[in-house]
């Protein structure tokens, strides 16, 4: 107990640390350019940023399809969806390498199911493996399409296949829950990173650049090992901005719009957490009705016999 709680001001300081270094690197990075680039670029965006904020909802229902494919039925579809939205803010909003949302998402799933730390710890599971897939397929096709040959994308391939294989078998060794249901939980996290392409798209598409299976690739590629590499960062705070500006760079782009794409995705994730606070009061709201109403064993329009009272 004693070593517990000793390890965790250990921990908290680690974090922060991590905290510093990344906002220090996002700080160094923003610094190189003027701010009439922040400037031009929202105001190129300009109302393209109210469905940039909303974006994730093109692939947020396959996140909601992996928790439910772990949580018995009934299901509450409308509050597993406001869940993960809200999870997914708090680690948007949160540096806790991306698991601040955690909490949260366990404390209302306990009134979905017997077993919230284990759906908890399988969906990070999922979201884990799931990246390493990401990661692994952009390497790849890089390294198959000859894009940007000066990096070491078949080492890349290595790593990620070896560190997923390690994964996969710590799963199915602990195996939480029956392996169908664990294989209905990866699948749609997969399907997940797939549509996530979306948003490198449709930030070239705003800042007037052309969108080509190449750029989002190469792109994607490097935000993918830039989250895989320095996932002790939170946020990617620094590293993500950087992997932008190298790809753009290679990609016969300016730094300049690397700059700019990092910017709005920042923006984009801002604006979804705002979002995704809405979404946890609205839970919070409702778990405080759920705590409030009466048990079904114990009706309230029941008439209470007390001592005196006549019978008809």
């Amino acid at each position: 107990m004693t070593q517990t709680v000793s390890k965790a001001p250990k921990r908290r300081g680690l974090n922060s640390l991590m905290l510093i270094l990344g906002l220090g690197l996002l700080m160094w990075v923003w610094a190189q350019f003027s701010l009439d680039l922040v400037r031009q670029a929202l105001v190129q965006a300009g109302w393209g940023l109210v469905p940039l904020g909303l974006l994730g909802l093109v692939w947020m229902p396959w996140d909601v399809l992996a928790t439910a494919a772990l949580v018995p039925s009934p299901r509450r579809w409308m509050r597993l969806f406001l869940l993960e939205w809200s999870s997914d803010g708090f680690s948007r909003l949160i540096p806790s390498a991306g698991l601040g949302g955690e909490p949260f998402r366990y404390r209302h799933l306990r009134s979905m199911t017997t077993q919230p730390a284990k759906v908890v710890l399988a969906y990070r599971m999922f979201h884990a493996i799931s990246g390493l897939a990401a990661t692994l397929v952009g390497a790849a096709l890089c390294a198959y399409s000859g894009i940007s040959p000066g990096h070491s994308w078949m080492h890349l391939v290595g790593v990620t296949v070896g560190v997923m294989l390690i994964l996969c078998g710590a799963l199915l060794w602990w195996r939480p829950f029956p392996v169908l249901v664990l294989l209905r939980g990866q699948i749609p996290k997969l399907v997940s990173r797939l549509f996530q392409v979306v948003e490198v798209a449709f930030l070239l598409f705003l800042l007037g650049q052309a969108v080509t299976p190449e750029r989002v690739l190469l792109i994607q590629a490097c935000l993918a090992a830039s989250t895989f590499l320095f996932a002790f960062v939170p946020g990617g705070l620094g590293v993500q901005e950087k992997a932008l500006m190298l790809a753009c760079t290679e990609l016969g782009m300016t730094t300049q719009v690397g700059f700019q794409v990092g910017l709005l995705r920042r923006c984009r994730q801002l604006l979804w957490a705002g979002y995704g606070m809405l979404a946890a009061i609205w839970l919070e709201d409702a778990l405080r009705s759920d705590s409030e109403s009466p048990a079904p064993s114990e009706p309230a329009d029941e008439p209470v016999a007390r001592p005196g009272s006549e019978s008809p």
